[in-house]
């Protein structure tokens, strides 16, 4: 019975595949992932070992990515993104999934037009570990998915490589509609980045320009309108035994009122060394620094705080986590993927000491230990003491490596509260504690 079955899926799936013929589409491939993500901690919220805040839970997130070749020089794809299930909230029926699961990817890529490379449509953008700038799967706790609709464009030479992008995060209006009595409005981001591969030996150089707006109402006294430029270095020497980046990043724009408009004056770097040894096996030491400006009067017209794109979205356009509890908890008040700490807040500093072990006759293992330091650059908003220390965060990773697509990884984490996120002079300021253990397994090519 059991092979009756088996042979039954095998044709099943050979049919499907077989009838992609009947559409017009070519050599159509799969790809895809399954992650678990379970974690469980305490003191998140009332930083009290003597009181009752515990809690636990797993969470999945499934991708399915359908590729094919549309016509002649027009590749295509579509991806489904299943996230939110957690462990112990019941079976679903099929009408309740079909309200969970979601396209994310739904895009047709023309390889070459006069050398330029076009992604049109529904798409992730970025790159992971960017600090300011990547929509797409997020490594949180929650294991979030975000996409945005817009073109790309790409072209490059043995000189630069020139990429471009033109979005759309959101649209309030229909075909015919205008902005006349908007209560929210549309949101466009754009980028533009020049990558020089031959300006420094073993390395890059980057230049950047990223500007978006909220338009509200037919208005432009209401419209937000940020931009950033950024410009940075990266590479290896000694035959990448040590490794490298910088990058500085500048606010421009304003958030446009009916009475004062609010200027965006913010700034922030972001440093980097690494060196990669031989013993026993491989090790990596690494240093990083990030600095991101805060604003200590919130009653003028100038938001000094650095601001990246959540300032017009509302949701996270970073994919650079500060630890497993300041950047991966989804339940915790602060922290959280990037820098941006708010409307003229108080900015954020992060210091970070890393060393990673895989042995030589253990490959398949690996043990990485991170010390993270947070402050905020300003400790009064407005005359009043809001205190500038955060904390700082000790986290152990132990990971196993079955295969190129089988991984898994669990470890244990703790942050000292200070008075920053405790309140000056609060009693409660006792160790957040968190253990987690995560899987993922893919298939294809996924991205």
């Amino acid at each position: 019975m059991r092979k009756h079955a088996t042979m039954a899926v095998i044709l099943m799936f050979a049919a499907a595949a077989s009838s992609w013929a009947l559409v017009g589409l070519e050599d159509v491939k799969f790809d895809g992932s399954l992650e678990i993500n379970g974690n469980s901690a305490k003191n998140e919220t009332d930083y009290n070992d003597s009181g009752n805040d515990r809690r636990g839970g797993a969470n999945t997130r499934v991708r399915l990515g359908v590729n094919a070749t549309v016509t002649e020089g027009v590749l295509g794809r579509v991806e489904f993104t299943r996230t939110g299930r957690q462990y112990g909230t019941g079976a679903t029926t099929i009408a309740g999934e079909e309200n969970l699961i979601q396209v994310q990817n739904a895009y047709i890529e023309l390889a070459d037009i006069f050398g330029v490379k076009a992604k049109i449509g529904r798409q992730y953008v970025g790159n992971a570990n960017d600090l300011v700038w990547y929509i797409g799967p997020l490594n949180d706790d929650s294991l979030t998915v975000n996409a945005i609709d817009g073109l790309a464009l790409s072209a490059g030479s043995k000189y630069v490589d020139v990429s471009l992008f033109m979005g759309k995060a959101s649209e309030d209006d229909g075909l015919t509609n205008t902005d006349v009595d908007d209560a929210a409005g549309d949101v466009n981001l754009n980028s533009l980045d020049l990558v020089l591969p031959t300006l420094v030996p073993g390395g890059k150089v980057t230049l950047g320009y990223m500007w978006g707006v909220d338009k509200n109402t037919n208005a432009s006294s209401d419209n937000n309108n940020l931009k950033i430029y950024r410009v940075g270095v990266s590479g290896g020497a000694m035959d990448n035994m040590v490794n490298y980046h910088a990058e500085y990043l500048m606010n421009d724009g304003a958030l446009n009122g009916a009475l004062n408009d609010t200027d965006y004056e913010g700034s922030a770097i972001d440093l980097g060394v690494g060196v990669n040894l031989k013993a026993a096996g491989d090790l990596a030491l690494g240093i990083n620094y990030v600095l991101a400006s805060g604003d200590d009067n919130t009653t003028d017209t100038k938001d000094e705080s650095f601001r990246d794109f959540s300032a017009l979205t509302g949701s996270a356009v970073s994919d650079r986590f500060f630890g497993e509890i300041f950047g991966r908890d989804n339940s915790i008040a602060f922290g959280g993927p990037g820098v941006d700490t708010g409307a003229q807040g108080q900015g954020l500093e992060v210091i970070n000491l890393s060393a990673a072990f895989t042995p030589e006759k253990w490959s398949k293992f690996s043990a990485k230990l991170d010390y993270y330091l947070f402050n905020q650059p300003e400790d009064s908003v407005n005359g009043a003491n809001v205190g500038d220390k955060i904390g700082d965060e000790i986290d152990l990773t132990l990971g196993y490596k079955h295969t190129d697509n089988v991984k898994m990884e669990a470890g244990y984490a703790m942050l000292s509260p200070d008075d920053a996120i405790t309140g000056v002079g609060a009693a409660n300021d006792d160790t957040i504690q968190k253990w987690f253990a995560r899987a993922i397994v893919k298939w294809g090519a996924a991205e």
